[in-house]
This record gives structure tokens, C-alpha cells and sequence, in this order.
């Protein structure tokens, strides 16, 4: 065949006979070879125009004449299945001058494929399927004028740069339709169009075949065999597949069943390898990963293998409710990552909305059948102030936005007292760290910061309590508070005050050899209608939340006392005095007359940014038995004064509640691991009057008086917090009494002295009181569950009316067994009394309160519970009138007519205290026999 198609090119070349003896077309096979002889007009000149097809891939090893230098030739090898250009494979065709290699399986150019063809002026190697050219590859083309080699493989990277500068000066065109394919940023480019400066070998590897079979995880039994195949675009080389098992990397292993194949490569364009496990087991399990890796760069992509054993657990079906929302996770093989969709929200989550489909959670079932870490990062916040505070959170802040930023967030913090979520807190901590890098650039910058601050301290102290366990979130917004002074005091600014809601901050640039002390009050406007004198003996009232604390300073050594501060319709809450040795520990510094230092003092209304959250023998608040009771007060001097002072700071606080055992604290940040706690070394107490303490402390901090706060019966702060001791200590006491009377009753019933019908009333009454008082000490504030809330609201619901009426009937049956008056028959016999049957009196006392309860729950099972403000769990206000307030009081007025009327009966007959039970007849009979031999005994005496 290769000969046959050889013998037609050489007759073709020679021109035999004429156009009717030119070489007709011969086919032989699949190879067809074809050869045309024309003239060229106007040059006289002939032309031959030479097409070969054939199906075999070394085609090109026939083409090897060495004639017709006179001759313009063309050369048509398209269609082919050419696969690749060794060295010298045109070398010959010195008169060739088109060559068109379009549409073949082209991979491989070798740097001299195109050696001898100097007369070459048009070269198409488009529509094949290599996906760079090597460099230097056309510089034996010195003829060439235009070049085609659009591929849907090319890369346009840093190796073409050589051919966009061979090109441009040896003044080639490179076809338009030469488009780049890789990488995807120039994707669809012309390349003649670039630049060599976007011809770059950065960012990932993109491959125009890259798969992983099975690409999906596989769940597999031990013992299964389990194959995996890569097959990857072949680049160059240093193409290479290798594979990796939760980051190591793995070989042939024959006595483990793993089977690594080494790499194949396919036509120089694929790469594969192949990787057995023939038996798998349990340390199978994991990421296993196919790595491609060149000189280009890397890819990688994985698959998860889950090894189920022969009796495999299974993770329990879960409800799960968090700050992203309720998640009901489904039974899940152990082993097994479980995935759910995140919750939707309505519209109001802005630019995340449109991508909500796409986010999920997910969580994996260990091996022991037990939920182990799970991930809800990519859910939003199902609270939309949450929501809201995350994006504003994720926004760069500049020079040119962070005043209007920080308004905005003071806005967005003025509703702080409505915050439900730690990350609330945490964001907002987050924000303000950012602003303060541009206090010392922005002026006002600091009086938003300080307001940001303030409202802060209006979130619940559960809620900051949880923030500053979980990022310091507590202690970084002290730390903006008391930075701001250093940022904010420059030469031009010798002095800033910032009045706030919850904080006031006073600074100073003082010089060390002037100084003759200061004294600062911190104090708050009093309402008109507020009597002064018993807000100084008790304390501070509820207004003081709505009132802002302000600071008044005063040079000297003045005395702190908070008693008769001078200015009108105030009140002083904190006074800090500062001696004027403050700065002799530097005497250096003090006597240079133009030196400078900062003085700052700092108020905050409570303690709800100091929340202790650990317990240590160390501390001042003795394992959290004290709480702050006053203001907490900060001073710091930087610039001309170290270590501990020589004479005391002066601290006056007034408490705004009272308690016991009264420390002065200060607050250390360095405690429990960077968190904070309160510390008592160095500050003591030197003076109480009324509700004002004065402390003496030897160092520059926050202080704070700590109290033992004595509440009996308090309910919990915040939901899930248990009730106070004493509540369940006499809960446990009234139940063993109950529970004691009861099983008396019980054992003994047949010689107490009580009637059958008040032995029942009895029983049932203190069984219901029991379960009144064990279900009210329990589940009253159990708020955060809310089915448990709701049923506690029915049951004491239930038992308590039931325990009024089981009162009420037992009132009426000790009146009816007063006031009855036995029938006496002519023979002055009784008769016997028929035994009356006790359901009566269960339908009214369980009955009665039963249909109560269950009319109440169909018409709204919501009237029950704690509804969306309650803090306990009982009944809505509206439906108790009705269903509680007005039946009770009903039966209170009859139970007390009942009491009275037996009261008086018993006075009119005293003798009837006694016969409250009816004796039987066998007691009667006894009765009658002691009676006639008493009258006998007396008889004969008084005969005697």
C-alpha cells in the first residue's frame, strides 16, 4: 500500500503524459493518494498540487522525494490520523510551499519536524490536538508568511511567549482563528491580540481532560475489592499521576491489597494510572486522592471510601436547634457525613438570598454510631440582626467610610438591649477593633466608638457573658474604651471628654512639673420629681438608665467624697481622686518643665462588661459568691509614671443594690487565661457611709466594690437558670411531709379517727398539693423548651385547681357531719347509714378542672407555655381571668363559707367537736356495754 501510494506521488511529480494520463486517483486499501498538474497564468509556470488520505498514522514515512526544486508544491495531509512530527519528516521537499496538516491527531511536534522546508510560506496545523509548541520550532521557516494552529487544547501561557516575539519580527501572521482555550481567564482570545505580559505559568493547573473514576464517595463492605482509575491530559514529560490516602502517599503495598499501576501514556495526549484495592478494611476509610502533577503545576481530586463493618451502627435521628437555625438530622450509617440544606430566609438577607439553594450543613456520624463534629459555617443566622451585623461585619472600612460606618453601627447598636446571639456581640467587638485604627486620623471618630460601647452594655449579661467566654469579646471592648485617649490626645488636642448612656471618659495631657493632683467625679442629672436624699441612703433607682453619666474635674488635692456634690439636680455615682506624687516615682522626667504625659479616667455604669467566667482561689469575687455592686471606675497614666504608686489612689463608688461582705477589687486581664477576673491585692476599703464605699488602691486599673448579693426566691435572669436553694430546699421539705401524711393515712386508716369519705378528701388533697408544689419547683422557668413549658403550664394548671376544690369539698363535708342530726326510731334504735359512694366527689375535684384545662388547650394551645415576653411557665394573662383567677376565687368564697358556718355550729354545739367519724356497730355495741356497767358500778357505790 505504502508503496502503491508512493509510485502515484512520483508520477505525479514527473508529469507523465497529459491531463487525461495524469496519475488517476488509486485506491488501494484506505489510501487514496491524488496528484494534479495546473500552470500558473502569467508566469508560465506549473504547478502541482499533491493530496494524500490514508488511515494509517506513519504516512508521513513514505513522503521522503528529493526532486522538483522548480516545481511549486503543495501538500494536503489533511484528515489524516497523523499523530506525530518526527525529526526530518518533510526533509526533501525543498519546493514545498504550503503544507496543510489540518484535522489530524497531531500530539507531538519534535523540535526538527519541519528541517528543510526553507521555501514553506503557509503552515496550518489547526484541529489537532497537542496543546503548546515547543520553542524554536519554526526557525527554519524563513519563508513563512502565515501560520494556523487553533487546537481545542491550547494553552496561552509563558512557552508561547518565544512565538508571539518569532512572529512579530519575522513578520508572520498568525491566523485569527488561533484562539487561547487555557487558562480560563483568557479564554476565547485571539493570540496574535496578547501581550507577552499575559502570557504567564501562575495560578492553578487547568486541564482539558481530568477525571477520576468513581468521582462519587463509595460505601463499600470489608473485605470488597474496589478499583480507581486517573486519566489526565498529557502536558509534557514531567506529567506524572500519583496517589495519596489522607495526604500520604501510596505505593504498592501486596501484603495490604493496594495495587498501584505505574503511568501509561496514550498517543502522547492522556495520561492514566490505576489503583486497586483488592481487600479493603476498616483503615481504608478516608480521602483517597488523585494527584497530576507537571511542571505547570498541580491538580488533585478526591473521593471519600466509608468502610461499613459487618454490623454497622447507626447515629440516632437528632433535632437540633442552634443560631443558624433547626436542623432535624435523619438516622445516618456510622461513618457517614450527613448533609442537610440550609434554612431559607425571607428577603432581607440582601446579596446572600439568591444563593441560599447552594449552602448547606453537615455532620458526621463516627464510627461508634455517635454524632461527632459537624459544620453549619455556610447556613446564615436565623436571626436577622445577626444576619445583618455578619454582613455589615464583613465590610472593608477605610479613611474615607469609617465615620459614616461607625454612625451606622452606633445606630444599629442603639436596639443592643434586643440582642439574643453571642456572635451579635462578637461581630460588634469585631467592627469596633477596625475602627480604631483610624481614631487618631478621624476627629470624632472616638465619641462614636465610646458610644458603640455603651450600648453595649444594654445586652443581656448571659449573652456578653457567653461572648467573652467564647472570643474575649468583653475585654476588647474595655480595651477600645481605654485606647481611645491614647489615639485621640495629640499636641493639638490637650484635652477630649465623651459622655455616654453607660460610659464617661475624661482626659487630659498634664505636665509632671505642674501637677498638683485631680480629683473627677462622675455623676448623672436627677428627676425633678426624684426625692435626692433617698436615692444617697438606698441607692440608685431605675432611671438611672435613662439618664447619661457625665464627668466634672477638678486640679488639686480635693477631697472624693460623693456627699453633697455642688452641682444642681445630681447625683454623684463615682469619684476618683489622684494625689500629685503620682508622678515623683520618674523625678527625671518631672523636672522637665516641658514634658508631657496622659491622664485618663474612665466611668462604666455596671459591671456587664467584666463578666468573670472561671473560678479561681485567686480571685476577689470568691468563686463567683460576690458580684460588682457599683460603678466601675478606670485611671491610667502613661508617659511619666511605673509600677506601684507611693501614696494611694482615692475611689469613692456608690452601690446601686446592697448586699454582704462587702472587697475592693480591681480587674486583672491576665487572669483564666487572658479572660479576666477580679483581684483584691492592693486595694482595700477604708471607708462605708450609707451606700457609698471608698477604697484605696497602689496601682492604675479598674476598681469596683464586689458583694455577697443576698436574693431569696429570685427568679432566673436569663432562661434555664435554676431558681433559688431555698426554693427547692422547701419544696423538699413540704413534699416529705406531704408524702409522710399521705402513707400515715394509708397504713393506720383503720384507727384514725376520721370518716371514710374524709379520708379520701384528705389523701387526694395532699397528693395534689404534691404535685402543685413538685411541677412549680421544676418546670416554672423552663421557657427555653417550648412542649416542656406548655405541659408544666397544664399540670399546674390541673392540680392547682383540683387542689382548691378537693379543699372546698372537704370543707363541706366537715359542715355537713357537724350540722346532721341522726333519726332516732320509737325503740330508740338507729338505723344502719348506707355507705354513699365517693365518685361524685372525684368528678367534681378531677373532673371539673379537667375540662377546664382541656377547653382552655383546644381553643389555643398557646394560652399555655411561655409565650413570646412571659418569663415562666403558666398561663396568657386573658385566658387565666377565666380559666383560673375567676374559678379559684369562686371556690375560696365558698370554702369559706363552709368554714365559718362549721365554725359557728361548733359554737352553738361544743359537743359535737368529737363526731366527725360515725362509729360501727360493733363500736356502738362496746360502747353501750362500758355505759351500763359504768351506771351498775355507781349504783352499788351509792347503795354502799
Amino acid at each position: 500500500m505504502k508503496f502503491l501510494c508512493l509510485v502515484c506521488l512520483v508520477a505525479g511529480f514527473w508529469g507523465i503524459s497529459s491531463a487525461n494520463r495524469n496519475c488517476p486517483d488509486l485506491i488501494i486499501d484506505s489510501c487514496r493518494c491524488t496528484a494534479e498538474r495546473s500552470k500558473v497564468k502569467g508566469f508560465g509556470r506549473q504547478t502541482i498540487r499533491i493530496k494524500v488520505v490514508c488511515n494509517t498514522g506513519e504516512l508521513l514515512e513514505t513522503l521522503q522525494p528529493s526532486f522538483l526544486p522548480n516545481k511549486t508544491v503543495s501538500l494536503i495531509l489533511s484528515n489524516n490520523k497523523i499523530s506525530l512530527l518526527k525529526n526530518g519528516s518533510f526533509f526533501g521537499l525543498r519546493s514545498l510551499e504550503r503544507l496543510d496538516l489540518k484535522n489530524n491527531l497531531i500530539s507531538t511536534i519534535e523540535p526538527g519536524a519541519f528541517r528543510g522546508l526553507s521555501e514553506l510560506k503557509r503552515l496550518n496545523l489547526s484541529e489537532n490536538i497537542f496543546s503548546t509548541l515547543s520553542q524554536g520550532l519554526f526557525i527554519e521557516l524563513v519563508s513563512l508568511k502565515v501560520l494556523h494552529f487553533s487546537t481545542e487544547s491550547l494553552f496561552c501561557d509563558c512557552n508561547l511567549k518565544w512565538l508571539l516575539d518569532w512572529a512579530r519580527n519575522n513578520a508572520v501572521q498568525i491566523g485569527n482563528e488561533t484562539l487561547c482555550v487555557y487558562p480560563s481567564t483568557l479564554h476565547g482570545l485571539e493570540l496574535h491580540s496578547l501581550k507577552e505580559q499575559q502570557l504567564k505559568c501562575v495560578g492553578p493547573l487547568e486541564l482539558p481532560l481530568f477525571q477520576m473514576i468513581p468521582s462519587y464517595r463509595q460505601v463499600v463492605f470489608q473485605g470488597d475489592r474496589l478499583p480507581f482509575q486517573c486519566t489526565a491530559t498529557y502536558i509534557d514529560n514531567t506529567t506524572k499521576v500519583q496517589w495519596y490516602h489522607d495526604g500520604n502517599l501510596i505505593e504498592t503495598k501486596e501484603d495490604k491489597g493496594i495495587f498501584v499501576e505505574e503511568n501509561i501514556v496514550h498517543d502522547c495526549c492522556l495520561v492514566s494510572s490505576e489503583l486497586i484495592l483488592s481487600n479493603i478494611d476498616v483503615a481504608s476509610s478516608g480521602d483517597w486522592e488523585c494527584l497530576v502533577a507537571s511542571s505547570r503545576g498541580n491538580i488533585s481530586k478526591r473521593v471519600e471510601i466509608v468502610v461499613l463493618e459487618t454490623s454497622a451502627p447507626y447515629c440516632s435521628a437528632e433535632w437540633v436547634t442552634n443560631n443558624k437555625g433547626e436542623f432535624r438530622w435523619p438516622k445516618t450509617l456510622a461513618g457517614i457525613n450527613a448533609s442537610l440544606p440550609c434554612m431559607q430566609y425571607p428577603f432581607g438577607s440582601d446579596s446572600y438570598h439568591g444563593a441560599l439553594k447552594e449552602r448547606r450543613s453537615w455532620r458526621r456520624c463516627d464510627r461508634a454510631g455517635l454524632w461527632a463534629e459537624d459544620d453549619y459555617s455556610e447556613c446564615l443566622y436565623s436571626i436577622e440582626v445577626t444576619r445583618v451585623l455578619h454582613a455589615f461585619s464583613q465590610v472593608s472600612i477605610n479613611a474615607t467610610n469609617a465615620l459614616g460606618f461607625a454612625q451606622q453601627l452606633m445606630a444599629c447598636t442603639s436596639g443592643a438591649a434586643h440582642f439574643e446571639d453571642m456572635m451579635d456581640v462578637i461581630f460588634v467587638t469585631q467592627m469596633m477593633e477596625k475602627l480604631m485604627f483610624f481614631v487618631d486620623q478621624i476627629k470624632d471618630l472616638g465619641d462614636y466608638i465610646a458610644d458603640i460601647a455603651s450600648n453595649m452594655m444594654l445586652v443581656d449579661e448571659h449573652i456578653l457573658w457567653m461572648a467573652q467566654n467564647e472570643e474575649r469579646a468583653c475585654t476588647r471592648i474595655v480595651q477600645c474604651v481605654e485606647h481611645i485617649a491614647d489615639l485621640a490626645l495629640t499636641s493639638n488636642t490637650q484635652v477630649i471628654s465623651k459622655v455616654s448612656l453607660n460610659i464617661a471618659l475624661e482626659a487630659f495631657v498634664i505636665k509632671p512639673a505642674s501637677f498638683t493632683g485631680m480629683t473627677c467625679t462622675a455623676f448623672q442629672k436627677v428627676p425633678l420629681n426624684s426625692d435626692r436624699a433617698v436615692i444617697r441612703d438606698v441607692g440608685m433607682q431605675d432611671w438611672e438608665a435613662d439618664t447619661q453619666l457625665n464627668f466634672k474635674c477638678n486640679t488639686g488635692n480635693l477631697s472624693s467624697s460623693l456627699v453633697n456634690f455642688p452641682v444642681k439636680n445630681t447625683v454623684a455615682v463615682a469619684s476618683i481622686q489622684l494625689p500629685p506624687s503620682v508622678t515623683l516615682s520618674s523625678p527625671a522626667l518631672q523636672s522637665v518643665d516641658n514634658y508631657t504625659c496622659k491622664l485618663q479616667f474612665v466611668v462604666f455604669r455596671n459591671g456587664k462588661l467584666f463578666p468573670s467566667t472561671g473560678n479561681s482561689s485567686n480571685l476577689a469575687d470568691d468563686g463567683k459568691r460576690r458580684s460588682v455592686s457599683t460603678p466601675i471606675a478606670f485611671l491610667k497614666l502613661d508617659g511619666c509614671s511605673f509600677g506601684n504608686l507611693s501614696q494611694p489612689i482615692t475611689v469613692a463608688l456608690r452601690h446601686f443594690t446592697q448586699g454582704v461582705d462587702p472587697t475592693a477589687a480591681y480587674w486583672d486581664f491576665d487572669l483564666l487565661d487572658g479572660h479576666g477576673g477580679w483581684r483584691a491585692e492592693g486595694c482595700h476599703i477604708t471607708g462605708s457611709a450609707g451606700n457609698i464605699s471608698t477604697i484605696h488602691c497602689t496601682r492604675y486599673n479598674n476598681f469596683a466594690v464586689l458583694m455577697d448579693l443576698k436574693t431569696v426566691l429570685s427568679f432566673p435572669p436569663y432562661p434555664g437558670e435554676f431558681l433559688h436553694p431555698v426554693v427547692y430546699a422547701c419544696t423538699a421539705v413540704m413534699l416529705l411531709c406531704l408524702f409522710a401524711s399521705i402513707i400515715t393515712y394509708i397504713v393506720h386508716h383503720s384507727t384514725i379517727r376520721i370518716s371514710r369519705k374524709g379520708w379520701h378528701m384528705l389523701l387526694n388533697f395532699c397528693f395534689h398539693t404534691a404535685l402543685t408544689f413538685a411541677v412549680f419547683a421544676g418546670g416554672i422557668n423552663r421557657i427555653k423548651y417550648p412542649i416542656i413549658c406548655q405541659a408544666v403550664g397544664i399540670v399546674l394548671h390541673y392540680s392547682t385547681l383540683s387542689t382548691m376544690l378537693w379543699l372546698g369539698v372537704t370543707a363541706r363535708n366537715i359542715y355537713k357531719q357537724v350540722t346532721k342530726k341522726p333519726l332516732q326510731l320509737p325503740d330508740g334504735d338507729q338505723p344502719p347509714q348506707p355507705k354513699q359512694s365517693m365518685l361524685r366527689f372525684y368528678l367534681v375535684s378531677g373532673g371539673i378542672p379537667f375540662l377546664i384545662c382541656g377547653i382552655t388547650a383546644a381553643i389555643n394551645i398557646n394560652n399555655y407555655g411561655s409565650g413570646e415576653d412571659a418569663l415562666y411557665c403558666w398561663m396568657a394573662w386573658e385566658p387565666s381571668l377565666g380559666a383560673f383567677y375567676g374559678p379559684v376565687a369562686f371556690i375560696v368564697l365558698v370554702t369559706c363559707i363552709y368554714f365559718l358556718c362549721t365554725f359557728i355550729q361548733l359554737k352553738r354545739h361544743p359537743e359535737r367537736k368529737y363526731e366527725l367519724k360515725e362509729m360501727t356497730e360493733e363500736q356502738q355495741r362496746l360502747a353501750s356495754t362500758e355505759t351500763s356497767h359504768h351506771c351498775a358500778v355507781e349504783l352499788v357505790r351509792n347503795l354502799v
